[in-house]
């Protein structure tokens, strides 16, 4: 009986590795000043395209980033809407952005706490935006992460520079967030390498414990 709840147990360890989530808040820098960027972070727009609707906005804006070069910034007209844009140095070759399959949020209210959004079994990119005409977009790539990600409730831009400070709390310069959409329903496929290294691990380990038991 032992060994088989043994097995259970090791395999159950081994499928902990098959997927990644994010342990915290995701950050919103797109570059520290030197050449560094937020892990998941795509890039970052100021203001943020604002005509048409949220998804399509949101697939323009993502795909405006997606063709820049890693770490590059610049002035650039989005259907109609003039912002800065800040690639990242994070994702050399993303795909492009689609409107089909997204998700999304508006209506975010004040409050103390991170927004949290679910990610069901995986999307490539999540589009968060702040207040409006006046406020930012920071684009994520999570690709590859599960469960639910944790995202500043409030952001403020830092000068001209395309980085974005995020709080959960409600000060001066700060503006709320106004919605999020992920884009491109990926489903979550576990890497064969890793799968096939993880089980081997449980196995060998279980080959020894059935040893060491005499069983």
């Amino acid at each position: 009986m032992k060994i088989k709840y043994l097995t259970a147990a090791l395999i159950t360890l081994a499928g902990l590795g098959l997927t990644q989530r994010a342990d915290a808040i995701l950050e919103m820098t797109y570059n520290d000043g030197s050449g560094n960027s937020s892990q998941y972070l795509l890039g970052t727009v100021i203001p943020g395209t604002q005509s048409g609707g949220q998804v399509n906005r949101d697939v323009l804006m993502t795909n405006q980033l997606v063709s820049m070069g890693l770490g590059a910034q610049g002035t650039f007209t989005v259907n109609g809407d003039s912002g800065l844009y800040s690639r990242s140095f994070n994702f050399g070759s993303p795909p492009a952005a689609i409107a089909a399959g997204a998700v999304f949020a508006t209506g975010i209210q004040d409050g103390t706490t991170p927004v949290t959004v679910s990610l069901g079994t995986g999307f490539q990119y999540l589009v968060v935006a702040y207040d409006g005409p006046q406020g930012s977009v920071a684009i994520f790539n999570v690709a590859g992460l599960t469960g639910s990600v944790d995202l500043y409730r409030y952001a403020k831009i830092d000068g001209t520079t395309g980085n974005l400070i995020g709080s959960n709390v409600a000060a001066q310069d700060f503006k709320l967030m106004t919605g999020w959409t992920l884009l491109n329903p990926t489903g979550v496929v576990p890497d064969g390498g890793t799968t096939v290294m993880l089980l081997g691990a449980a196995l060998g380990a279980l080959g020894m414990t059935r040893r060491f038991l005499k069983i």
